[in-house]
């Protein structure tokens, strides 16, 4: 047993493996000061009571868990929020079926509403048996009530508050290092974990505008004629992705222009830079013949190969120089911003299985599920150091998470397409230092059109995938019409672009707003979306909440869907105001919203910096601010004030920090950035 940092213990059990994640090449030094800030905290329980045992099969931990706990975290979950009483198997799928713990983005970190939180670090399949299953040598036993249980909802709710520990099976393994990490809330045992990570990315603020993904097929004519028309019409937009259309090979990916489509493309990327947008290229890591550096990347590839491509190990470093010097020689100083990292994941539950099997074997060592669980943070490793020797600060999508990936400048994202997931996704993601966009792709009806995109608006990425359809979707939004450009009538399609271009404007209202809440997951540990159980544990009528969230320290979201008309939802303790009309709530809210207006809740007493929409990020702009003031008694808004686009922030001796408040009043320091034009008194 070791103590790492205040709050922070190491236990190793064993014989640990060496191909664990806190081993790889893409995990951070910790913040040391920033850990050091939190309030001193103790574990609600010994590392005597932690049980360790091998067997034939591999190791086994139990921890205790009380009937009182919650457990959240394990990565991504877009099937359920709250974990108490269930079984999770940690396994990296992209196609989850059912409620089983399978994900692009599995991750061994736990947390629970007696405030603490417990990393494995290990990347087997590991299972979590989370305090479903009661021992038979367990000195506290559950009661029976007499009851006669008469459904099956019933038996199995009867074992739900048990006295079982927290079960862990982790196959193969001979022993296993466990973190753990002490609150004393819920909200700091997470800020723990973060900033043992590294701290949380802390994206350009380009990045957090409006990203837009062209139609697969599109020439570099067409790309420029979407990018004029994004203009004329005044649609924010500050990111443009090229999809799988841009190689001469994709599936597997030649990492080349294709000269029938792209015959110039560093004119197009210039065209485009002068235009103020950022470029995303669409790739995968699987390394078609083609690529000019499949050679070199061959002796340091796995024994399969997905779509006829090269896996590279990305533990080693020359396929890390192979892959990484390639992207930044031909890519990034050339003017790409960004890159759609897809398919480092898995998928086996489908008719065609396209993935690297478990039982593959890399140069390192690794086999194929351990490579599986940490491909994605060892790919986005590279393609962030790609980014880097360009001088971009880089924000990207990814496809596969695991431990540690918190300061990785990605967001999750899903080829799966049900809302309510989708947003579940942005409660999920927060317990395990992850970032997860609830992207716009198709749409069933205006409606669903128009609540998924209101669902972005304070989420991680404002992210139209449009690479299915030639026109944009206020043209038409049915694909197969859309292709034919059967368009809706003239009048319909002047309705859904002002809808459109309302929601967007309406994320570039809050970009400092979100900026500053980045800021604090980078500096602080606290992520800037999370569920409402993370900073409310106490309160029993939050905890299985999936369908709302906070966004930064003053705002709570609740975005709807197509069909809702109307949601009775509890509150957080305290006074919550209307964000358009200042309504005072306490207890709970009845919320009927018009369509376009998506539900936000400030905390009273708040000061929300609101700017003037613009379509574009400029490096190191002024923005004009109007404040809205809710309360008699407002609080200052924080605002972070760097030049939004370098690394300096990086190596400042103090964070460009600084507060507005009430009245206008600007700290010193933030003039550059932030000019105060209306204050607004709800």
């Amino acid at each position: 047993m070791e103590q790492i940092f205040p709050g922070v213990v190491r236990l190793t059990f064993g014989t640990p493996e060496t191909d664990t994640p806190s081993r790889q090449i893409y995990v951070k030094p910790p913040r040391a000061e920033a850990l050091a800030a939190l309030p001193p905290a103790e574990f609600p329980f010994g590392a005597e009571s932690i049980r360790f045992r091998t067997a034939a099969r591999g190791c086994r931990l139990e921890l205790p868990l009380t009937p009182a706990e919650d457990v959240y975290g394990l990565g991504l979950n877009l099937k359920r929020l709250r974990h108490t009483g269930k079984k999770r198997t940690l396994r990296v799928n992209s196609d989850p079926a059912t409620d089983t713990g399978d994900s692009h983005a599995p991750c061994p970190v736990y947390f629970s509403t007696a405030g603490y939180g417990v990393l494995v670090d290990t990347a087997r399949y590991a299972s979590f048996y989370c305090g479903g299953n009661e021992l038979l040598n367990a000195e506290a036993k559950q009661e029976n009530d007499g009851k006669i249980r008469l459904t099956e909802a019933e038996l199995y709710a009867a074992g739900a508050r048990s006295s079982a520990p927290m079960v862990i099976d982790i196959p193969a393994a001979r022993g296993v290092d466990l973190y753990l990490f002490a609150g004393p809330t819920l909200l700091d045992a997470v800020r723990r974990y973060v900033l043992y990570s590294g701290g949380g990315a802390l994206p350009p603020e380009w990045g957090l505008g409006c990203h837009y993904r062209a139609c697969g097929t599109f020439n570099e004519e067409q790309v420029l004629a979407l990018a004029r028309e994004l203009r004329e019409k005044h649609i924010p937009c500050d990111i443009l992705g090229l999809e799988p259309g841009w190689h001469t090979h994709a599936y597997s990916c030649s990492f080349v222009w294709s000269k029938e489509r792209f015959p110039e493309p560093e004119k197009l990327l210039q065209e485009l830079q002068e235009n103020h947008f950022r470029v995303n290229l669409w790739e995968h890591a699987f390394t078609h013949p083609e690529a000019p550096f499949h050679g070199e990347l061959k002796p340091y590839s796995g024994d399969f190969k997905v779509w006829n491509g090269l896996v590279p190990d990305f533990t080693l470093g020359e396929a890390r120089k192979a892959f990484g010097e390639y992207h930044a020689e031909q890519l990034t100083r050339r003017g790409v911003s960004s890159f759609k990292l897809d398919e480092c994941d898995n998928s086996d539950f489908i008719s065609t299985p396209w993935s690297f099997p478990e039982c593959s074997e890399f140069p390192s060592g690794h086999d194929g599920e351990t490579m599986h669980s940490m491909f994605g943070c060892l790919y986005m490793e590279v393609i962030d150091r790609a980014c880097r020797e360009a001088g971009i600060r880089t924000y990207g999508l990814v496809r596969c998470a695991h431990a540690f990936a918190a300061p990785q400048p990605f967001v999750l994202y899903s080829d799966l397409y049900d809302h309510a997931e989708f947003i579940r996704g942005v409660t999920t993601c927060g317990f395990s230092g992850l970032l997860w966009t609830p992207e716009f792709r198709h749409a069933t009806s205006p409606e669903d059109y128009i609540w998924r995109l209101q669902a972005m608006v304070l989420s991680p990425a404002m992210l139209l995938n449009i690479w299915m359809m030639p026109n944009p979707p206020w043209r038409q939004l049915v694909r197969e019409r859309n292709v034919e450009n059967e368009f809706y009538p003239p009048e319909e399609q002047e309705r859904l672009e002002t809808l459109t271009r309302e929601a967007l404007e309406l994320r570039m209202r809050f970009l400092p707003y979100l900026y500053a809440a980045f800021a604090a997951y980078h500096f602080e540990g606290t992520p800037p979306c999370r569920a409402l159980a993370m900073d409310f544990p106490e309160d029993e009528r939050l905890r299985e909440v999936d369908y709302a969230w906070l966004a930064g320290e003053r705002l709570l979201v609740v975005p709807f869907r197509a069909g809702m008309s109307e949601l009775t939802m509890p509150l957080p303790p305290g006074v919550w105001c209307d964000f358009r009309t200042g309504e005072r709530h306490s207890g709970e809210v009845t919320l009927k919203p018009e369509l376009g207006e998506l539900p936000i809740l400030v905390r009273e007493n708040s000061v929300i910096p609101l700017a003037d929409p613009v379509e574009f990020v400029e490096n190191g702009m002024q923005y004009q601010l109007t404040l809205r003031v809710y309360g008699s008694a407002p609080e200052p808004a924080r605002l972070f004030a760097d030049d939004g686009w370098s690394f300096d922030y990086e190596d400042a001796a103090v964070p460009a920090w600084g507060t507005v408040d009430a009245d206008g009043t600007l700290s010193a320091g933030l003039g550059k950035r932030y000019s105060v034009k209306a204050v607004e008194r709800l």
